[in-house]
């Protein structure tokens, strides 16, 4: 028996709908094993992101005082400090979270605490939410 080559060709070009929902279903489970796997990675970076930089900050708060004999008393004072006209020890630029939030500083009992509110910039939470601060309550860091 005969068969036509054109009509041969047609049936055997293309994807089956099944064949495509196989494939949609693999890429959706990879994406989702993916991304179980990536979240808690960028939060774990996002948390020693903003201890490191609370670090920083109260660091540069040492330096001044050590250079000035005062801490200074807000984060402002910290960026490019100068006196008589002489650079001193600080941070180069005005610090921010790694959701664009300003981070805080003040002193307590005389000494220099830094602190973030988290993602929400508000106090208290969880996860990104959780407020850090430097030294921790529990830790003098001195």
């Amino acid at each position: 028996m005969f068969q036509n080559p054109l009509r041969r060709r047609r049936q055997t070009d293309g994807f089956t709908l099944l064949e495509l929902i196989v494939v949609i279903t693999i890429i959706g489970l990879l994406g989702t094993l993916v991304v179980t796997k990536v979240v808690p990675v960028l939060f774990k970076a996002n948390r020693t992101k903003v201890e490191t930089d609370l670090r920083s900050i109260v660091e540069a708060a040492k330096q001044l005082y050590a250079t000035t004999g005062s801490f200074p008393e807000a984060l402002e004072d910290m960026v490019n400090p100068e006196e008589d006209g002489q650079e001193l020890p600080g941070l180069e630029e005005y610090p921010k979270d790694p959701w664009g939030n300003e981070y805080r500083y003040e002193l307590r009992d005389g000494k220099p605490v830094a602190y973030c509110y988290g993602k929400d910039d508000q106090e208290g939470g969880e996860g990104d939410d959780e407020d850090l601060q430097y030294p921790r309550e529990d830790d003098s860091g001195y």
